[in-house]
């Protein structure tokens, strides 16, 4: 959050597919994956099989530690501009790692999931009122549509969480 309010106005040129020579993504709106990566990093490495047998709830920590950096961010929104956008953007980038983990690989989840933000601008224009409606991570932070998506995805990936990924063998990595 510090980082989106340190430098607001920053943008990544992006080639575009839709319509101008490049598009700008805004900063903060790629900020929100280095929590994402970490977290999506860390489950990597846990093996699933004595996870899901231990004794403490595991997947329950798991999920209340994925939880928690979107609250903070939601807390700190309140004194940052435009943080709402950042938080929803790490609730939705975060869901949607989380569903990428289950249907595939850890590490095809992470490759894919930091591809999204540049996927997402290049295809669906410059960010705010001229986004394509479905580019939820380029709309302003009190965008209805795109506050429901991210909590959408973030309740999906967290419903993902807690099952066994398809490919593989419960082992959280790609071995």
């Amino acid at each position: 959050m510090g980082v989106a309010a340190l430098v607001p106005k920053s943008e990544v040129p992006v080639p575009s597919v839709a319509g101008s020579l490049t598009s700008g993504l805004p900063f903060r709106y790629l900020v929100p994956l280095l929590p994402v990566l970490l977290i999506l990093y860390g489950r990597a490495r846990a093996d699933d099989a004595p996870e899901s047998v231990a004794v403490r709830p595991v997947r329950w920590l798991d999920a209340c530690f994925m939880t928690a950096p979107v609250a903070v961010l939601l807390l700190a929104s309140a004194f940052v501009p435009d943080g709402v956008a950042v938080a929803r953007n790490t609730a939705g980038y975060l869901g949607c790692a989380l569903v990428l983990r289950w249907l595939s690989t850890p590490r095809l989840s992470i490759a894919l999931i930091t591809f999204l933000p540049f996927a997402v601008v290049s295809l669906g224009g410059g960010g705010g009122s001229q986004s394509a409606w479905w580019a939820w991570p380029l709309h302003e932070g009190t965008a209805p549509f795109a506050g429901g998506c991210a909590t959408v995805f973030f309740g999906a990936g967290l419903v993902a969480s807690f099952r066994t990924p398809l490919l593989g063998k419960g082992r959280g990595t790609d071995e």
